[in-house]
């Protein structure tokens, strides 16, 4: 393959990995974001009335709705509501234990078929090899930005090889941060407009995303180029 070629791979990962969540950033309609914070306000006031099983409840609801891939900020959001400040750790329990169910679904359910899919796919062995070479930081690095797909990658990480303690730990760390945000801002009532959105927080976090999404990017592409040259190399011996 050419440096052309090259170039052009090189160019598409990056695109494959911004333009999903800006996508659904940019287009996420008005009414519907109304119509979720009509239906948290209903939760709240469900859970008020739940006594101590309410947060019990919360925590199931909260990790399956991580394993059917709604958006985990909404589902923060959801938590400041719900429990205020208390809201930080059951968010962060519920979504490391979603997290964790999807990735061995991932790996023990569909993970030999997706993962002979995978290798035969130049991106996704490039993107295992930095999982498999970064571990647990590289997964922490990857939790810390907003713009990637938590729920996606969850399953994505289990049809890989890296080790589930690795993952727990990469995940577990990496949500804290952004979890928390979310939850004060809701808990403070932020969430009613869209200065919640333009929070200083956020919009640090925002920041932070974009750099950690062009690392991850940046060690995607160097994977593609050391695989690529691997496969020239493999055609020019034979």
């Amino acid at each position: 393959m050419g440096w052309q070629a090259q170039r052009i791979v090189e160019k598409a990962v990056v695109v494959l990995l911004l333009m999903l969540p800006f996508s659904v950033w940019l287009t996420a309609p008005v009414p519907l974001v109304t119509a979720l914070i009509a239906g948290l306000l209903r939760l709240r006031a469900w859970i008020d009335g739940a006594g101590l099983w309410g947060p019990v409840v919360y925590m199931l609801v909260y990790a399956l709705a991580v394993v059917l891939l709604m958006p985990g900020s909404l589902l923060a959001l959801s938590a400041g509501f719900a429990y205020g400040l208390w809201g930080v750790p059951l968010a962060v329990a519920a979504a490391t234990a979603g997290a964790a169910l999807s990735f061995l679904i991932g790996r023990y359910v569909a993970g030999e078929r997706l993962r002979t899919l995978s290798n035969r796919r130049l991106l996704l062995r490039a993107l295992e090899n930095a999982v498999i070479e970064g571990g647990g930081r590289f997964v922490g690095l990857v939790r810390l930005s907003p713009l990637l797909p938590f729920g996606l990658l969850n399953y994505y990480f289990g049809i890989t090889r890296i080790p589930f303690r690795q993952y727990l730990a990469g995940t577990l760390l990496g949500i804290i941060p952004g979890t928390s945000v979310n939850v004060v801002l809701a808990s403070a009532g932020y969430a009613y407009a869209l200065g919640g959105m333009l929070h200083p927080l956020k919009l640090v976090l925002l920041a932070i995303g974009v750099v950690v999404t062009l690392y991850v990017c940046r060690s995607v592409v160097l994977r593609v180029r050391k695989v690529l040259r691997d496969a020239h190399a493999r055609m020019g011996q034979g």
